[in-house]
């Protein structure tokens, strides 16, 4: 490592750089009111308590004729019973039917049953004689019938804080008429591309090169839950990336540059931001490789985020830094994001540079019926075609230098939805268990 360049760098871990963002930082969960609607992927800032039982009258299961069970204790093929069917329920509108000994009502699935009926027969199951229905066989209180508040009674905590909520639960939600609920806001993080090379232009990316990093980082923003603004590319001047980056933070909770924060004749970002008046330095690198020249300063209280352009450096800046503080806005833990499964090294691994630091490997995650395999799939850190290749990654502790073929370790997918293609790609290789 040159000691001339390194020495610029004050690296802190990750931990280090989260905590004192978190402590320094106006960084807070925002409750709003949101439109149930509106509501999912949100996280609840409130229990869900339900105001009404569900459901709220004993109803039928399915469409046939609701009796009293008493009536039908001796009826069996020998000796039919003939029961007298007074009226239709055609439909789940308010009603106020009863019947009597000896009386039925024909009744459509999720239908509110006669106030003194206990019990449904299918209509397979009887025979109907002009207007009386013939039974073949008893039928116990309760068959085919869900009584009042069998599935959430009133009062019954349905969801609680800190939930995210799912199509299943605006289903419930509107079933307890609930039209509003609080959550906790997604955070808004603005998304800069910098250098002189670059443009957000697709006309103009012939004779510059297109800013694609940020769409990148927008999918993972979206995925753990935040909003990403991608603001237009700024060329390597002070001036203007000072005016940007103020800017972004106008209406944004979090700016994250991309670019810019090495050390060469035209990385300008830490050297510009980290020496404003309003600016309080974080880190100035990360010990994390790659991704170790991540660096962060606060803007009146507000973090920005210095990504370096390197794509595997950028997704570890992000995976490290970003990701947890779009977690922490909406109350959720900052540690273990991404999903985790316990794999088998395919091969062996020495890493003997940069060993006071933690190393992230991209791996190709396979699985066969005995677990999870996985390969290394090596490259520089400028190179996308590992990220390609892979579906995850693994940490490699301080001062290891050698992982042996066949040693277990933990393995982070790169995504939510890298789980899903992982066992669907499994199911269709090997058929059903």
């Amino acid at each position: 490592m040159d000691e001339q360049i390194e020495k610029h760098f004050k690296y802190a871990s990750p931990d280090e750089a989260l905590e004192k963002i978190l402590r320094n930082s106006r960084l807070s969960p925002r409750v709003i009111d949101v439109s149930v609607h509106e509501s999912l992927g949100y996280v609840l800032a409130e229990d869900i308590v339900s105001s009404t039982p569900i459901p709220i009258d004993n109803i039928a299961h399915f469409d046939g004729y609701a009796v009293r069970s008493f009536d039908t204790l001796e009826a069996s093929t020998i000796n039919p019973l003939r029961l007298k069917v007074i009226g239709r329920i055609d439909s789940i509108r308010e009603h106020y039917l009863d019947i009597k000994d000896g009386e039925a009502v024909y009744v459509v699935t999720g239908a509110k049953i006669p106030k003194s009926a206990d019990a449904v027969i299918p209509v397979e199951r009887v025979r109907l004689r002009g207007g009386y229905i013939e039974i073949l066989e008893s039928i116990k209180r309760g068959e085919h019938v869900t009584f009042r508040g069998a599935d959430i009674e009133s009062g019954e905590i349905i969801q609680k804080k800190g939930d995210i909520i799912r199509p299943q639960t605006i289903r419930c939600l509107l079933d307890t008429r609930r039209y509003k609920v609080k959550v906790y806001d997604k955070p808004r993080v603005a998304l800069i591309g910098i250098g002189d090379e670059l443009t957000s232009n697709i006309e103009e990316a012939n004779g510059k090169k297109l800013e694609t990093s940020s769409i990148v980082i927008s999918y993972y923003i979206k995925e753990f839950g935040g909003i990403p603004i991608r603001f237009e590319a700024v060329p390597d001047s002070p001036n203007q990336i000072i005016e940007a980056v103020k800017n972004s933070l106008i209406e944004n909770d979090i700016c994250v540059t991309i670019g810019g924060v090495s050390l060469g004749a035209r990385d300008l970002c830490w050297m510009t931001l980290s020496k404003l008046p309003e600016s309080i330095p974080i880190a100035r690198g990360l010990r994390v490789q790659p991704g170790r020249a991540t660096s962060i300063v606060l803007i009146d209280g507000k973090p920005v985020i210095m990504l370096p352009g390197h794509i595997q450096s950028t997704i570890s800046g992000t995976i490290n830094i970003l990701v947890p503080l779009i977690s922490y806005m909406q109350n959720l833990p900052i540690k273990d994001l991404f999903p985790r499964v316990r794999a088998e090294i395919g091969e062996d691994l020495t890493i003997k540079e940069y060993i006071s630091f933690t190393r992230i490997r991209f791996v190709k995650l396979v699985k066969n019926r005995e677990g999870f395999i996985a390969k290394p799939i090596l490259g520089d850190s400028s190179m996308i075609k590992p990220l390609i290749a892979s579906n995850g990654f693994i940490k490699i502790p301080e001062k290891v230098e050698k992982i042996n073929k066949g040693s277990k370790l933990d393995v982070y997918l790169l995504s939510w939805s890298e789980l899903l293609y992982l066992f669907s790609k499994y199911n269709e290789q090997n058929g059903p268990s």
